[in-house]
């Protein structure tokens, strides 16, 4: 997949690199793709704790696993 970014978005990922943070653009990328769903699963639990849902604390767990598990790089064999 190729995705053109916008010009402050490249001047960042460039800085980042630059400055050792990331080795790679891809893995700059790849990064604040991770840190925006993480981003998005906080403001959904966030918004459940508002709302005085009834979960157990098992039931939360359980669902934060499941999307921490969506974020894990598919295994490879060598």
């Amino acid at each position: 997949m190729k995705v053109q970014l916008t010009p402050d978005a490249a001047q960042w990922v460039e800085a980042e690199i630059a400055a050792g943070t990331f080795p790679t653009a891809e893995d700059a990328v790849r990064y604040a793709v991770s840190e925006l769903r993480v981003n998005a699963l906080r403001a959904t639990l966030d918004a459940a704790v508002a709302e005085g849902g009834s979960h157990t604390t098992a039931e939360v767990r359980a669902h934060v696993r499941e999307h921490l598990e969506k974020r894990k790089p598919p295994a490879t064999t060598p």
